[in-house]
């Protein structure tokens, strides 16, 4: 088949351990924070915005408040989302350590600006306590996706140093923005956090404006390929909403898949979907959808004999952390309904 190229939300943990796990979310790397684990996400965060060090940081769950006593010039970042929202701030000259997946450009657009990090952290083993405090991080940043993700090293709050994880994952321009703030409160970078905030959370509302008149939205089958087998993307996950903020519809919600998961060939076939995206978070193309897209049954679909397949890089659709959940969003609204692309 032939389809077209097309550009297209805390808690602070201090007093628990976290490496542990570190390992099995690092292994999942960028491409899964686009993904939906069906679990409830968390009350929003309250943050106080003092005017200098140090910041408290207080939210529902937490065994009191957190306090970062000085502005944090070498920060640990353990998941790849948050080192993207940080390089967005301004913030990567003060970043000594970063996730592998967030030096692969098929995942991160800035991974060449982001190259010079001193430290990485391998992606399929979990980085010793003794390692992480050997970099001397004044601020180690997680995202919780999972429960053992949750648990603080004891370790390194007994060394003194705060770990920030946050557990509002990424999974809405609403919580991409909050937890800009959140990083920007943290850092002391309060202003350009946010001003890109408000970039984000404005943005996306322009293009969702823009999108309200299609009237009735074509249904849109997201997959993506990080796992062995095509993965269809439902329920609470940013690149549905994006999806949504385009003028789409979500086609595996309305067979009733609410949680991203494997999907067959049959399964596709009865969403009958208007438009099929492919998400490439893997960086190795169309071709890695192929055991999927090459089943005789689907020949038949409407989205395939009409050519409405795209091929999009996961840089573009997966695990992002700033303005660029505008432009994914422009991006689509551009492939779904050109007339009201800018």
């Amino acid at each position: 088949m032939t389809a077209h190229l097309t550009a297209p939300q805390a808690t602070l943990l201090t007093h628990r351990p976290i490496l542990a796990m570190i390992g099995g979310l690092l292994a999942l790397g960028l491409g899964l924070s686009g993904c939906s684990t069906g679990t409830t996400q968390a009350e929003p965060t309250t943050v106080s915005a003092p005017e200098a060090f140090p910041v408290e940081i207080d939210e529902p769950g937490a065994e009191g408040t957190v306090v970062i006593e000085e502005e944090p010039a070498r920060i640990a970042v353990l998941s790849p989302d948050a080192a993207i929202a940080l390089h967005e701030l301004g913030a990567t000259d003060r970043v000594i350590a970063i996730p592998e997946a967030a030096t692969s450009a098929t995942l991160n657009p800035y991974s060449e600006q982001m190259a010079g990090v001193e430290h990485v952290v391998g992606g399929h083993t979990s980085p010793e306590p003794e390692q992480v405090l050997a970099w001397d991080p004044d601020l180690v940043v997680i995202t919780a996706r999972h429960t053992g993700e949750q648990d603080a090293s004891e370790r390194l709050s007994a060394a003194g140093v705060p770990v920030l994880t946050l557990t509002n994952g990424w999974s809405s321009s609403e919580a991409v923005a909050e937890n800009v703030e959140i990083l920007g409160r943290a850092t002391g970078m309060n202003d350009a956090a946010e001003e890109l905030a408000d970039e984000i959370i404005g943005g996306v509302a322009d293009v969702r404006e823009r999108a309200e008149g299609v009237g009735e939205m074509p249904t849109v089958a997201i997959l993506s390929n990080q796992a062995q087998a095509p993965f269809i993307n439902a329920g609470s996950s940013l690149v549905v909403e994006i999806v949504a903020n385009g003028g789409g519809a979500s086609a595996a919600e309305e067979l009733g898949i609410d949680n991203t998961m494997p999907v067959q060939p049959e399964q596709l076939v009865a969403m009958d979907p208007d438009y099929i995206m492919l998400v490439d978070v893997t960086g190795k193309g169309e071709d890695s959808f192929d055991s999927l897209l090459d089943h005789p049954a689907l020949a038949a679909l409407s989205a395939v004999q009409d050519d409405r397949v795209a091929l999009f890089p996961g840089r573009e659709m997966y695990g992002l952390a700033g303005r660029e959940v505008v432009s994914a969003s422009e991006a689509v609204l551009g492939w779904l309904h050109p007339d009201l692309a800018e």
